[in-house]
């Protein structure tokens, strides 16, 4: 996932070097200021000039650090929903104290994706699968007082689920730093709570991921 133009090269560069790793771009509403038209100018460039799987990692944030540019980042992401929905690309959505905003912007583009770490109550969850977005589910379940995400994963089928770290901003439980390899931990979580064994969640789940991103 690229989050901003400072680093889209380098994904681009490792997507091309390694067989299994493939690019997403965009820009997240961490790093929107008076520049994001330039940025998206850009990010419609690399999108004509290679192969990307989707757009993201984008969305809007509304906690307190990031609330002071709020129209900035409803007007980006309104922009790459545009693009995404031109490309027939697939999104990955960042949501934070912003689901009425996000819910508004998504209902007019038919496109799909991911709101990844969706910590939401049931009713916002069901909002976003009504429009066909699967939840991006990480270690975040691992945590015992992680009762929304829990709630999530037990009320809803898998079809709806994928699997993700958050790498290196989730950390499982007792640990200092984050590793791809943590996702066998979400995967062992999720299988607990739906009773179904490790190969039937990590099968459906990685359909899910190969389906959505086309990989």
């Amino acid at each position: 996932m690229g989050t901003s133009s400072a680093n889209w090269n380098n994904v681009i560069q490792l997507s091309s070097t390694y067989d299994n790793i493939y690019p997403a771009l965009g820009l997240h509403p961490w790093f929107v200021d008076q520049s994001w038209n330039d940025q998206v100018d850009l990010l419609r460039m690399h999108i004509d000039q290679n192969s990307i799987n989707a757009i993201g990692e984008i969305g809007l944030d509304f906690s307190k650090p990031y609330i002071h540019n709020k129209e900035l980042q409803i007007q980006a992401l309104d922009v790459q929903l545009a693009l995404a929905e031109k490309y027939q690309l697939p999104v990955s959505l960042h949501v934070y104290k912003a689901h009425t905003d996000l819910l508004k912007l998504l209902k007019n583009y038919t496109v799909t994706g991911v709101i990844h770490s969706l910590g939401s109550s049931i009713e916002i969850a069901q909002s976003y699968l009504n429009l066909g977005y699967k939840i991006g589910v990480n270690g975040i379940i691992v945590r015992d007082n992680a009762r929304r995400y829990h709630q999530l994963v037990a009320r809803f089928g898998l079809e709806h689920f994928v699997l993700e770290t958050d790498a290196p901003n989730i950390l499982l439980p007792g640990h200092t730093e984050a590793q791809l390899s943590d996702i066998y931990s979400t995967l062992n979580q999720v299988s607990n709570l739906t009773g179904l064994v490790t190969g039937q969640v990590e099968s459906i789940t990685t359909n899910n991921a190969r389906v959505l991103f086309k990989l």
